[in-house]
Protein backbone atom coordinates (compact mmCIF):
# COMPACT_ATOMS: atom_id res chain seq x y z
CA UNK A 1 0.00 0.00 0.00
CA UNK A 2 1.41 3.34 -0.95
CA UNK A 3 1.69 5.99 1.77
CA UNK A 4 2.02 9.72 1.32
CA UNK A 5 3.89 12.14 3.48
CA UNK A 6 2.01 15.35 4.09
CA UNK A 7 3.94 18.45 3.18
CA UNK A 8 4.03 21.21 5.81
CA UNK A 9 3.35 24.29 3.77
CA UNK A 10 0.38 26.55 3.38
CA UNK A 11 -2.26 25.74 0.78
CA UNK A 12 -2.95 29.12 -0.84
CA UNK A 13 -4.27 29.88 -4.30
CA UNK A 14 -6.35 32.74 -5.64
CA UNK A 15 -6.83 32.63 -9.41
CA UNK A 16 -9.67 34.49 -11.13
CA UNK A 17 -10.89 34.73 -14.68
CA UNK A 18 -9.74 37.34 -17.14
CA UNK A 19 -12.29 39.82 -18.46
CA UNK A 20 -15.90 39.97 -17.42
CA UNK A 21 -17.08 37.20 -15.11
CA UNK A 22 -20.32 35.99 -16.65
CA UNK A 23 -20.52 32.74 -14.70
CA UNK A 24 -20.34 30.86 -18.01
CA UNK A 25 -18.08 27.99 -19.03
CA UNK A 26 -15.05 30.28 -19.48
CA UNK A 27 -15.08 31.35 -15.82
CA UNK A 28 -11.91 30.18 -14.08
CA UNK A 29 -12.51 28.69 -10.66
CA UNK A 30 -11.17 30.50 -7.64
CA UNK A 31 -10.17 28.14 -4.90
CA UNK A 32 -11.36 28.91 -1.39
CA UNK A 33 -9.21 27.62 1.45
CA UNK A 34 -9.68 26.94 5.12
CA UNK A 35 -7.11 25.89 7.70
CA UNK A 36 -8.03 22.80 9.72
CA UNK A 37 -6.32 22.59 13.11
CA UNK A 38 -4.87 19.31 14.27
CA UNK A 39 -1.90 16.99 14.12
CA UNK A 40 -1.92 14.66 11.10
CA UNK A 41 0.05 11.44 11.27
CA UNK A 42 3.36 11.39 9.44
CA UNK A 43 3.15 8.05 7.63
CA UNK A 44 -0.61 7.66 7.18
CA UNK A 45 -2.81 9.99 5.12
CA UNK A 46 -5.71 11.80 6.69
CA UNK A 47 -9.21 10.87 5.58
CA UNK A 48 -11.33 13.06 3.29
CA UNK A 49 -14.83 11.68 2.74
CA UNK A 50 -17.96 13.16 1.22
CA UNK A 51 -21.65 12.22 1.40
CA UNK A 52 -24.05 14.35 -0.62
CA UNK A 53 -22.77 17.89 -0.09
CA UNK A 54 -21.34 17.16 3.37
CA UNK A 55 -17.62 16.57 3.83
CA UNK A 56 -15.62 15.00 6.63
CA UNK A 57 -11.91 15.24 7.44
CA UNK A 58 -10.33 12.92 10.00
CA UNK A 59 -6.78 13.43 11.23
CA UNK A 60 -5.22 10.71 13.39
CA UNK A 61 -1.98 11.78 15.05
CA UNK A 62 0.96 9.47 15.63
CA UNK A 63 -0.04 9.54 19.31
CA UNK A 64 -3.49 8.21 18.44
CA UNK A 65 -5.55 11.39 18.81
CA UNK A 66 -8.46 11.65 16.36
CA UNK A 67 -9.32 15.21 15.28
CA UNK A 68 -12.49 15.53 13.15
CA UNK A 69 -13.71 18.45 11.04
CA UNK A 70 -17.07 18.57 9.26
CA UNK A 71 -18.67 20.72 6.57
CA UNK A 72 -22.45 20.60 6.10
CA UNK A 73 -23.94 21.49 2.73
CA UNK A 74 -20.76 23.17 1.50
CA UNK A 75 -20.46 25.51 4.49
CA UNK A 76 -17.20 26.18 6.32
CA UNK A 77 -15.71 23.29 8.26
CA UNK A 78 -16.38 23.08 12.00
CA UNK A 79 -13.82 21.60 14.35
CA UNK A 80 -15.03 18.59 16.32
CA UNK A 81 -13.99 17.14 19.65
CA UNK A 82 -10.64 15.33 19.80
CA UNK A 83 -10.74 11.65 20.80
CA UNK A 84 -7.74 9.81 22.23
CA UNK A 85 -7.63 6.19 21.06
CA UNK A 86 -4.48 5.33 23.01
CA UNK A 87 -2.98 3.62 19.97
CA UNK A 88 0.18 5.07 18.48
CA UNK A 89 1.00 4.93 14.76
CA UNK A 90 -2.44 3.76 13.67
CA UNK A 91 -3.95 4.30 10.22
CA UNK A 92 -7.50 4.77 8.97
CA UNK A 93 -8.77 2.96 5.91
CA UNK A 94 -11.49 5.51 5.13
CA UNK A 95 -14.84 6.78 6.35
CA UNK A 96 -18.45 6.49 5.16
CA UNK A 97 -21.84 7.83 6.12
CA UNK A 98 -24.18 4.96 6.89
CA UNK A 99 -27.77 4.53 5.75
CA UNK A 100 -28.86 5.67 9.20
CA UNK A 101 -27.05 8.99 8.83
CA UNK A 102 -24.13 8.36 11.20
CA UNK A 103 -20.47 8.38 10.20
CA UNK A 104 -18.23 5.31 10.50
CA UNK A 105 -14.47 4.82 10.12
CA UNK A 106 -12.35 1.70 10.31
CA UNK A 107 -8.64 1.57 10.96
CA UNK A 108 -5.95 -0.51 12.59
CA UNK A 109 -3.07 0.08 14.97
CA UNK A 110 -0.38 0.48 15.63
CA UNK A 111 1.90 0.33 18.65
CA UNK A 112 0.29 -0.72 21.92
CA UNK A 113 1.59 -1.68 25.34
CA UNK A 114 1.30 -5.48 25.70
CA UNK A 115 2.74 -7.24 28.76
CA UNK A 116 5.01 -4.30 29.42
CA UNK A 117 6.36 -4.11 25.85
CA UNK A 118 5.45 -1.91 22.87
CA UNK A 119 4.15 -4.16 20.11
CA UNK A 120 2.64 -3.65 16.68
CA UNK A 121 -0.75 -5.30 17.06
CA UNK A 122 -2.60 -4.29 13.87
CA UNK A 123 -5.86 -4.75 15.74
CA UNK A 124 -9.04 -3.33 14.18
CA UNK A 125 -10.30 0.04 15.40
CA UNK A 126 -13.94 1.02 14.88
CA UNK A 127 -14.98 4.68 15.19
CA UNK A 128 -18.48 6.17 14.86
CA UNK A 129 -20.23 9.51 15.18
CA UNK A 130 -23.82 10.68 15.01
CA UNK A 131 -22.89 14.15 13.77
CA UNK A 132 -19.30 13.87 12.45
CA UNK A 133 -17.99 16.06 15.26
CA UNK A 134 -18.19 13.92 18.41
CA UNK A 135 -16.71 10.45 17.97
CA UNK A 136 -16.49 7.27 20.01
CA UNK A 137 -14.57 4.04 19.66
CA UNK A 138 -16.75 0.96 19.14
CA UNK A 139 -15.97 -2.74 19.26
CA UNK A 140 -15.82 -4.41 15.85
CA UNK A 141 -15.70 -8.19 15.45
CA UNK A 142 -15.29 -10.76 12.69
CA UNK A 143 -11.54 -10.33 12.13
CA UNK A 144 -9.39 -13.41 12.73
CA UNK A 145 -5.95 -11.83 13.04
CA UNK A 146 -3.83 -8.71 12.66
CA UNK A 147 -5.42 -6.63 9.93
CA UNK A 148 -4.87 -3.58 7.76
CA UNK A 149 -7.62 -1.60 6.00
CA UNK A 150 -7.14 0.27 2.74
CA UNK A 151 -10.64 1.34 1.68
CA UNK A 152 -14.20 1.56 2.89
CA UNK A 153 -17.51 2.03 1.02
CA UNK A 154 -21.23 1.96 1.84
CA UNK A 155 -23.66 0.28 -0.57
CA UNK A 156 -27.37 -0.40 -0.03
CA UNK A 157 -27.09 -0.17 3.74
CA UNK A 158 -23.97 -2.37 4.01
CA UNK A 159 -20.42 -1.34 4.84
CA UNK A 160 -17.72 -3.04 2.78
CA UNK A 161 -14.11 -2.90 3.96
CA UNK A 162 -11.05 -3.92 1.95
CA UNK A 163 -7.47 -4.63 2.92
CA UNK A 164 -5.44 -7.60 4.09
CA UNK A 165 -4.52 -9.75 7.02
CA UNK A 166 -0.95 -9.47 8.29
CA UNK A 167 0.17 -13.10 8.29
CA UNK A 168 3.77 -12.97 9.55
CA UNK A 169 4.49 -14.01 13.13
CA UNK A 170 5.49 -10.42 13.73
CA UNK A 171 2.76 -8.51 11.84
CA UNK A 172 5.00 -5.47 11.40
CA UNK A 173 7.25 -7.66 9.21
CA UNK A 174 4.58 -8.06 6.55
CA UNK A 175 2.91 -11.17 5.23
CA UNK A 176 -0.26 -10.13 3.40
CA UNK A 177 -3.45 -11.95 2.46
CA UNK A 178 -6.16 -10.01 0.64
CA UNK A 179 -9.54 -9.81 2.32
CA UNK A 180 -12.92 -8.11 2.03
CA UNK A 181 -15.42 -7.86 4.88
CA UNK A 182 -19.13 -6.93 4.89
CA UNK A 183 -21.20 -5.53 7.76
CA UNK A 184 -24.82 -4.43 8.07
CA UNK A 185 -24.36 -2.60 11.38
CA UNK A 186 -20.74 -1.40 11.59
CA UNK A 187 -20.11 -3.81 14.47
CA UNK A 188 -20.11 -7.39 13.21
CA UNK A 189 -18.12 -7.97 10.03
CA UNK A 190 -18.13 -11.13 7.91
CA UNK A 191 -15.17 -12.04 5.71
CA UNK A 192 -15.99 -12.99 2.13
CA UNK A 193 -13.85 -15.05 -0.23
CA UNK A 194 -11.47 -13.14 -2.52
CA UNK A 195 -10.50 -15.53 -5.37
CA UNK A 196 -6.78 -16.26 -5.48
CA UNK A 197 -5.99 -14.37 -2.30
CA UNK A 198 -4.78 -17.38 -0.33
CA UNK A 199 -2.35 -18.57 -3.02
CA UNK A 200 0.26 -15.81 -2.64
CA UNK A 201 1.10 -12.48 -1.06
CA UNK A 202 -1.93 -10.34 -1.84
CA UNK A 203 -4.01 -7.36 -0.80
CA UNK A 204 -7.04 -5.30 -1.83
CA UNK A 205 -6.20 -1.63 -2.05
CA UNK A 206 -9.27 0.12 -3.46
CA UNK A 207 -13.01 -0.33 -3.88
CA UNK A 208 -15.04 1.47 -6.54
CA UNK A 209 -18.61 1.32 -7.86
CA UNK A 210 -18.76 1.22 -11.67
CA UNK A 211 -21.68 0.47 -13.97
CA UNK A 212 -23.70 -1.12 -11.15
CA UNK A 213 -20.85 -3.41 -10.02
CA UNK A 214 -18.43 -3.09 -7.14
CA UNK A 215 -14.81 -3.38 -8.22
CA UNK A 216 -11.82 -4.18 -6.02
CA UNK A 217 -8.21 -3.68 -7.10
CA UNK A 218 -4.89 -4.79 -5.69
CA UNK A 219 -2.28 -7.50 -6.15
CA UNK A 220 -1.87 -11.29 -6.03
CA UNK A 221 1.73 -12.49 -6.03
CA UNK A 222 3.52 -10.40 -8.63
CA UNK A 223 0.38 -9.79 -10.72
CA UNK A 224 -2.08 -6.96 -10.72
CA UNK A 225 -5.53 -8.06 -9.60
CA UNK A 226 -9.08 -6.86 -10.17
CA UNK A 227 -12.24 -8.43 -8.77
CA UNK A 228 -15.90 -7.61 -9.48
CA UNK A 229 -19.02 -8.13 -7.39
CA UNK A 230 -22.64 -7.83 -8.53
CA UNK A 231 -24.17 -8.43 -5.09
CA UNK A 232 -22.73 -5.64 -2.96
CA UNK A 233 -19.41 -7.27 -2.15
CA UNK A 234 -20.69 -10.63 -0.90
CA UNK A 235 -19.27 -12.70 -3.75
CA UNK A 236 -16.41 -11.87 -6.12
CA UNK A 237 -15.05 -12.93 -9.50
CA UNK A 238 -11.46 -12.31 -10.56
CA UNK A 239 -10.56 -10.62 -13.84
CA UNK A 240 -8.35 -12.57 -16.24
CA UNK A 241 -7.53 -9.54 -18.40
CA UNK A 242 -3.78 -9.72 -19.25
CA UNK A 243 -3.44 -5.93 -19.12
CA UNK A 244 -4.48 -6.04 -15.45
CA UNK A 245 -2.22 -8.99 -14.60
CA UNK A 246 0.82 -7.36 -16.22
CA UNK A 247 0.46 -4.30 -13.99
CA UNK A 248 2.10 -6.04 -10.97
CA UNK A 249 -0.30 -4.12 -8.69
CA UNK A 250 -3.05 -1.52 -9.04
CA UNK A 251 -2.39 1.43 -6.78
CA UNK A 252 -5.49 3.48 -7.65
CA UNK A 253 -9.00 2.84 -9.00
CA UNK A 254 -11.72 5.36 -9.90
CA UNK A 255 -14.83 5.37 -12.08
CA UNK A 256 -17.05 7.92 -13.78
CA UNK A 257 -20.01 6.14 -15.31
CA UNK A 258 -18.77 3.18 -17.35
CA UNK A 259 -15.28 4.63 -17.68
CA UNK A 260 -12.84 3.24 -15.12
CA UNK A 261 -9.21 4.28 -14.67
CA UNK A 262 -6.53 2.49 -12.64
CA UNK A 263 -2.93 3.36 -11.85
CA UNK A 264 -0.42 0.50 -12.14
CA UNK A 265 2.22 0.42 -9.43
CA UNK A 266 5.31 -0.28 -11.53
CA UNK A 267 4.53 1.42 -14.85
CA UNK A 268 4.64 5.13 -14.17
CA UNK A 269 4.35 5.97 -17.86
CA UNK A 270 0.89 4.47 -18.29
CA UNK A 271 -2.57 4.25 -16.80
CA UNK A 272 -5.10 1.49 -17.34
CA UNK A 273 -8.50 2.43 -18.75
CA UNK A 274 -11.78 0.59 -19.27
CA UNK A 275 -14.85 1.90 -21.08
CA UNK A 276 -17.11 -1.05 -20.21
CA UNK A 277 -17.26 -0.85 -16.43
CA UNK A 278 -14.03 -2.75 -15.82
CA UNK A 279 -14.68 -5.77 -18.05
CA UNK A 280 -11.81 -5.08 -20.49
CA UNK A 281 -8.76 -2.85 -20.20
CA UNK A 282 -6.17 -1.02 -22.29
CA UNK A 283 -3.06 1.00 -21.51
CA UNK A 284 -3.15 4.77 -22.01
CA UNK A 285 -0.38 7.31 -21.52
CA UNK A 286 -0.07 8.75 -18.02
CA UNK A 287 -0.03 12.57 -17.84
CA UNK A 288 3.31 14.27 -17.40
CA UNK A 289 5.15 10.98 -17.84
CA UNK A 290 3.38 9.52 -14.82
CA UNK A 291 4.11 9.76 -11.13
CA UNK A 292 6.87 8.20 -9.07
CA UNK A 293 5.17 4.80 -8.98
CA UNK A 294 2.18 4.02 -6.74
CA UNK A 295 0.46 7.06 -8.22
CA UNK A 296 -2.66 8.29 -6.44
CA UNK A 297 -5.92 8.55 -8.33
CA UNK A 298 -9.12 10.41 -7.45
CA UNK A 299 -12.41 11.42 -9.03
CA UNK A 300 -14.42 14.56 -8.40
CA UNK A 301 -17.07 16.54 -10.29
CA UNK A 302 -17.02 14.13 -13.22
CA UNK A 303 -13.23 14.33 -13.58
CA UNK A 304 -10.39 11.95 -12.89
CA UNK A 305 -7.40 13.45 -11.09
CA UNK A 306 -3.86 12.21 -10.52
CA UNK A 307 -0.35 13.38 -9.83
CA UNK A 308 1.94 13.38 -12.87
CA UNK A 309 5.43 14.56 -13.68
CA UNK A 310 8.50 14.62 -11.48
CA UNK A 311 9.35 11.15 -12.78
CA UNK A 312 12.73 11.16 -14.48
CA UNK A 313 12.47 7.45 -15.24
CA UNK A 314 9.35 7.91 -17.34
CA UNK A 315 11.03 10.70 -19.28
CA UNK A 316 14.09 8.49 -19.90
CA UNK A 317 12.19 5.76 -21.74
CA UNK A 318 13.61 4.96 -25.20
CA UNK A 319 10.48 6.16 -27.02
CA UNK A 320 10.92 9.55 -25.32
CA UNK A 321 14.67 9.92 -25.83
CA UNK A 322 14.61 8.78 -29.45
CA UNK A 323 11.79 11.23 -30.18
CA UNK A 324 13.69 14.24 -28.81
CA UNK A 325 17.00 13.97 -27.00
CA UNK A 326 16.39 17.41 -25.52
CA UNK A 327 13.52 16.06 -23.37
CA UNK A 328 15.38 12.89 -22.37
CA UNK A 329 15.46 12.60 -18.57
CA UNK A 330 14.04 16.11 -18.09
CA UNK A 331 10.74 15.51 -16.39
CA UNK A 332 8.71 18.57 -15.38
CA UNK A 333 7.87 19.07 -11.73
CA UNK A 334 5.07 16.94 -10.32
CA UNK A 335 1.64 18.52 -10.68
CA UNK A 336 -2.06 17.78 -10.33
CA UNK A 337 -3.72 16.71 -13.60
CA UNK A 338 -7.42 16.41 -14.46
CA UNK A 339 -9.25 14.51 -17.20
CA UNK A 340 -12.87 13.89 -18.14
CA UNK A 341 -12.16 10.68 -20.06
CA UNK A 342 -8.90 9.28 -18.62
CA UNK A 343 -7.10 9.89 -21.94
CA UNK A 344 -6.69 13.64 -22.43
CA UNK A 345 -5.24 15.30 -19.33
CA UNK A 346 -4.87 18.94 -18.36
CA UNK A 347 -2.12 20.14 -16.09
CA UNK A 348 -3.66 22.34 -13.37
CA UNK A 349 -2.09 25.51 -12.07
CA UNK A 350 -1.16 24.68 -8.49
CA UNK A 351 1.10 27.67 -7.85
CA UNK A 352 1.50 28.08 -4.11
CA UNK A 353 0.17 24.62 -3.28
CA UNK A 354 1.90 22.01 -1.21
CA UNK A 355 1.75 18.34 -2.07
CA UNK A 356 -1.86 17.29 -2.63
CA UNK A 357 -2.84 14.47 -0.29
CA UNK A 358 -6.50 13.78 -1.10
CA UNK A 359 -9.17 14.92 -3.56
CA UNK A 360 -12.93 14.34 -3.34
CA UNK A 361 -16.11 15.71 -4.87
CA UNK A 362 -19.56 16.62 -3.61
CA UNK A 363 -22.88 15.81 -5.27
CA UNK A 364 -23.34 19.45 -6.30
CA UNK A 365 -20.05 19.41 -8.23
CA UNK A 366 -17.54 21.06 -5.88
CA UNK A 367 -14.00 19.69 -5.78
CA UNK A 368 -12.26 19.44 -2.41
CA UNK A 369 -8.47 19.27 -2.20
CA UNK A 370 -6.65 18.37 1.01
CA UNK A 371 -3.01 19.32 1.54
CA UNK A 372 -0.52 19.75 4.36
CA UNK A 373 -0.18 22.93 6.39
CA UNK A 374 1.63 24.03 9.54
CA UNK A 375 -0.40 23.01 12.57
CA UNK A 376 -2.86 20.86 10.68
CA UNK A 377 -4.19 20.66 7.12
CA UNK A 378 -5.55 23.02 4.52
CA UNK A 379 -8.78 22.26 2.71
CA UNK A 380 -9.28 23.97 -0.62
CA UNK A 381 -12.56 24.04 -2.53
CA UNK A 382 -13.01 24.59 -6.25
CA UNK A 383 -16.69 25.51 -6.69
CA UNK A 384 -18.95 23.76 -9.15
CA UNK A 385 -19.65 25.11 -12.63
CA UNK A 386 -16.32 26.76 -13.42
CA UNK A 387 -13.23 25.63 -15.32
CA UNK A 388 -10.19 24.75 -13.26
CA UNK A 389 -7.05 26.89 -13.73
CA UNK A 390 -4.75 25.46 -16.39
CA UNK A 391 -1.04 25.20 -15.63
CA UNK A 392 1.96 25.63 -17.87
CA UNK A 393 4.12 22.77 -19.06
CA UNK A 394 3.70 19.64 -21.19
CA UNK A 395 1.13 17.08 -20.18
CA UNK A 396 3.03 14.24 -21.84
CA UNK A 397 6.49 13.71 -23.32
CA UNK A 398 6.68 13.44 -27.08
CA UNK A 399 7.23 9.83 -28.15
CA UNK A 400 7.79 7.82 -31.32
CA UNK A 401 7.19 4.18 -32.17
CA UNK A 402 10.31 2.00 -32.13
CA UNK A 403 11.24 -1.45 -33.39
CA UNK A 404 12.26 -3.47 -30.35
CA UNK A 405 14.93 -6.21 -30.65
CA UNK A 406 13.64 -9.72 -29.93
CA UNK A 407 14.22 -10.89 -26.37
CA UNK A 408 16.02 -14.06 -27.54
CA UNK A 409 18.76 -12.02 -29.20
CA UNK A 410 18.03 -13.43 -32.67
CA UNK A 411 17.37 -10.32 -34.78
CA UNK A 412 16.07 -10.49 -38.33
CA UNK A 413 18.56 -9.63 -41.05
CA UNK A 414 18.12 -6.11 -42.40
CA UNK A 415 15.77 -4.86 -39.65
CA UNK A 416 16.89 -1.64 -37.94
CA UNK A 417 16.21 -2.01 -34.22
CA UNK A 418 16.38 0.76 -31.67
CA UNK A 419 19.26 -0.17 -29.33
CA UNK A 420 20.36 2.26 -26.60
CA UNK A 421 24.07 1.66 -25.99
CA UNK A 422 25.36 2.16 -22.44
CA UNK A 423 29.00 3.21 -22.90
CA UNK A 424 30.16 3.49 -19.29
CA UNK A 425 32.86 0.89 -20.09
CA UNK A 426 33.46 1.87 -23.67
CA UNK A 427 32.28 0.53 -27.00
CA UNK A 428 34.33 -2.67 -27.42
CA UNK A 429 31.39 -4.90 -26.47
CA UNK A 430 27.72 -4.61 -27.37
CA UNK A 431 24.66 -6.47 -26.07
CA UNK A 432 21.58 -7.17 -28.20
CA UNK A 433 19.05 -9.21 -26.28
CA UNK A 434 20.93 -12.13 -24.73
CA UNK A 435 23.71 -12.09 -27.36
CA UNK A 436 27.09 -10.39 -26.99
CA UNK A 437 28.97 -8.81 -29.86
CA UNK A 438 32.60 -7.67 -30.15
CA UNK A 439 33.70 -4.64 -32.12
CA UNK A 440 35.46 -5.26 -35.44
CA UNK A 441 36.36 -1.76 -36.66
CA UNK A 442 38.93 0.71 -35.38
CA UNK A 443 36.72 3.78 -35.47
CA UNK A 444 36.31 6.37 -32.70
CA UNK A 445 34.77 5.30 -29.42
CA UNK A 446 33.12 6.76 -26.37
CA UNK A 447 33.27 5.91 -22.69
CA UNK A 448 32.28 7.48 -19.37
CA UNK A 449 33.72 10.95 -18.98
CA UNK A 450 34.85 11.20 -22.61
CA UNK A 451 33.39 13.34 -25.37
CA UNK A 452 32.07 11.89 -28.59
CA UNK A 453 34.40 12.40 -31.53
CA UNK A 454 31.36 12.88 -33.77
CA UNK A 455 27.96 14.47 -33.34
CA UNK A 456 26.33 11.46 -31.72
CA UNK A 457 22.99 11.42 -29.83
CA UNK A 458 24.33 10.88 -26.29
CA UNK A 459 22.62 11.46 -22.95
CA UNK A 460 23.63 10.07 -19.56
CA UNK A 461 26.33 7.73 -20.91
CA UNK A 462 23.80 6.32 -23.38
CA UNK A 463 24.04 6.49 -27.17
CA UNK A 464 20.57 6.42 -28.71
CA UNK A 465 21.40 4.54 -31.88
CA UNK A 466 20.22 1.57 -33.96
CA UNK A 467 21.43 -1.98 -34.54
CA UNK A 468 21.08 -3.73 -37.92
CA UNK A 469 22.38 -7.22 -38.68
CA UNK A 470 23.59 -7.60 -42.26
CA UNK A 471 23.42 -10.69 -44.46
CA UNK A 472 27.08 -11.53 -43.71
CA UNK A 473 26.34 -11.65 -39.97
CA UNK A 474 28.00 -8.33 -39.18
CA UNK A 475 26.09 -5.94 -36.90
CA UNK A 476 26.16 -2.27 -37.85
CA UNK A 477 25.50 0.29 -35.13
CA UNK A 478 24.21 3.54 -36.61
CA UNK A 479 22.68 6.84 -35.56
CA UNK A 480 19.98 9.07 -37.03
CA UNK A 481 20.64 9.72 -40.70
CA UNK A 482 22.07 6.24 -41.19
CA UNK A 483 25.74 6.97 -40.29
CA UNK A 484 27.41 3.73 -39.13
CA UNK A 485 29.64 4.48 -36.14
CA UNK A 486 30.73 0.93 -35.24
CA UNK A 487 30.53 -2.68 -36.46
CA UNK A 488 30.35 -5.88 -34.42
CA UNK A 489 30.47 -9.66 -34.76
CA UNK A 490 29.02 -12.30 -32.44
CA UNK A 491 31.48 -13.26 -29.73
CA UNK A 492 31.49 -14.75 -26.24
CA UNK A 493 33.61 -13.85 -23.24
CA UNK A 494 32.35 -10.30 -22.68
CA UNK A 495 33.92 -8.88 -19.51
CA UNK A 496 31.87 -7.42 -16.69
CA UNK A 497 31.46 -3.67 -16.37
CA UNK A 498 31.77 -1.93 -13.00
Amino acid sequence: MWTRLLVACAFLLALTSCGTDTGGPETIAEIHTQHLDGEPGVDFPSVLATAGDDALVLMLSDDGVLQPHLSRGGAAFSKGEPLSTGIRFAGLGGAVRTAGGSWFSLGSGGMERVDGDDRATYRPIGLRSDDGLAWEEVTVTGFTGPVEFNDLVEIDGAIIAAGSYRTAENPSSGGFRAAVWVSSDGRQFTEVVVPGASAAESYVGHLELADGKLLAAGRVGRDGALWASSDGGRTWAASDDPVVRDAYALSGLEATGRTVVATPAEDAGHLLRSTDGGATWAKVTAPGGGGEGWSPLWSAAGRFMTIGGGNGEAWSRPEVCYADLGQCGRAPDAALFASEDGVDWTRLDTTGLGEVDEVAGTDSGSTLVLAGADGGLSLGTWPAGADLPVGQGPADPHTIELTTPPADGQPEVGVRYHAPFYVHCGMDWFWLGETTWRRTDAGPGLEAGAEATADWPVSGQMIYGYATVQADGLLEYSIDGGEVIATYERASGAPGCM
